[in-house]
């Protein structure tokens, strides 16, 4: 995929170019291209589907994720404004919204977090054991994918075993250009799948509950009423999700960055007190998530606009990598001060579970980088990246 998109014309005065963010492409491809956008716009209409608005101004995208009675959660989708699945509580707006989150709170504030770092530390230093004998390997499929689910996993209770299923059905949920699933029908047959699964899992605990979040959260109550199947199903749906896509697709691009800037390797090598501002340089350089509110009235925004009931795509990395932001916004520095970005969003909806994904970061470089200090990409690969979620797609290191 070129950085650059040839316009279809106009849309209501604004340029309009057929942009379907779910294409893949080349290893940074993405990122270049909301470069050259920002550059060039503050905002476009996409023609793909039923068409959307999409937001190229990083200030822009901060307000409207800040402002969610303009911009709702109740569709995080571009191309579908109307959802026939429901992901809680990311797709459901204040006060509903904060009950939830209050009730998750004690799950994922910063003193549980912490309590976990031991078996999060264990787990990783365990799996980059079982391959620093081995001399290469797809880091991704044996490390990057594996450790954040294994504690995702434990977290809530689920088989290991499960694991090969999850995969398969994370990448139909989130990793389909248009052309591959023009009618959302193996989006939805994955969700349908996953909804299933944890119907089984709710089943066996109502019957002998556990020590594990799930087991936990059967026995909440919002407004005094127990939280419904429905409900239950549709946050399952949401955290299965979060703990299966975005840390391993965090963990992809910092090894690959270190893989292809061997001088800052070897400094968080020799002072691993470097890793936690490696690891907010790169969360924001390689910027991933491009979530999609559903306005609720008429509004414009970078310059579109958008009509009450239509849908706008506001990418993080135009905001990340913004030069009005950041100095030398596209580089990784060891030796930045602030790390005022909003890779993990903005406002009401930013990501409940930041803090244990930053501590599964940190963790992840430092084992892996006191087991195996020096490595290098295999030469020959055509490294891609999915579109979407700009995770790599796979990635072969030897050392």
């Amino acid at each position: 995929m070129s950085a650059t998109l040839e316009p279809d014309g106009t849309h209501q005065g604004v340029p309009a170019y057929h942009f379907d963010n779910r294409l893949g492409g080349p290893v940074l491809s993405h990122q270049e291209r909301w470069d050259e956008m920002a550059r060039t716009h503050a905002g476009f209409r996409s023609t793909v589907a039923r068409g959307y608005w999409v937001v190229t101004e990083g200030e822009a995208v901060q307000k409207a994720l800040q402002d969610w009675r303009t911009f709702s959660n109740t569709s995080v989708t571009a191309l579908d404004p109307d959802p026939r699945f429901l992901w809680i509580p990311e797709m459901l707006d204040p006060p509903q919204h904060t009950a939830w989150r209050r009730l998750l709170g004690s799950a994922f504030a910063p003193k549980s977090v912490a309590a976990r770092e031991p078996e999060i530390r264990e787990v990783a230093s365990g799996l980059v054991d079982g391959l620093k004998n081995s001399g290469s390997v797809d880091v991704l499929d044996a490390f990057a994918r594996r450790f954040p689910t294994l504690i995702f996993m434990r977290l809530m209770g689920l088989p290991e075993e499960d694991l090969a299923r999850f995969l398969g059905w994370i990448h139909d949920l989130l990793h389909l250009s248009h052309r591959e699933d023009p009618d959302g029908e193996r989006q939805l047959s994955a969700m349908h799948a996953v909804s299933e699964y944890f119907e089984e899992q709710i089943a066996v605990r109502r019957d002998a509950p556990r020590d594990d979040l799930l087991s936990r959260a059967m026995t909440w109550t919002i407004d005094d009423e127990p939280i419904s199947d429905r409900d239950m199903h549709a946050f399952c749906v949401l955290l299965f999700q979060a703990g299966f896509d975005t840390v391993p697709i965090s963990i992809g691009w910092a090894l690959y960055h270190f893989a292809t800037h061997p001088e800052q390797r070897g400094a968080i090598v020799e002072n691993p007190a470097l890793v936690p501002i490696a690891v907010e340089e790169i969360l924001r350089v390689y910027s991933f998530v491009v979530p999609a509110r559903k306005a609720t009235q008429d509004v414009e925004i970078g310059g579109c606009p958008v009509r009450a009931g239509e849908m706008v795509m506001l990418p993080l990395a135009v905001s990340n990598r913004d030069p009005e932001r950041f100095e030398h916004p596209r580089d990784v520095d060891l030796g930045r001060k602030t790390s005022n970005h909003i890779a993990f969003g903005s406002g009401p909806h930013r990501c409940l579970g930041s803090h244990l994904a930053r501590l599964e970061l940190n963790v992840a470089v430092e084992e892996w980088h006191r087991r195996i200090p020096e490595y290098r990409i295999i030469p020959g690969q055509d490294l891609e990246q999915h579109g979407n979620m700009y995770g790599i797609k796979q990635l072969r290191l030897e050392w």
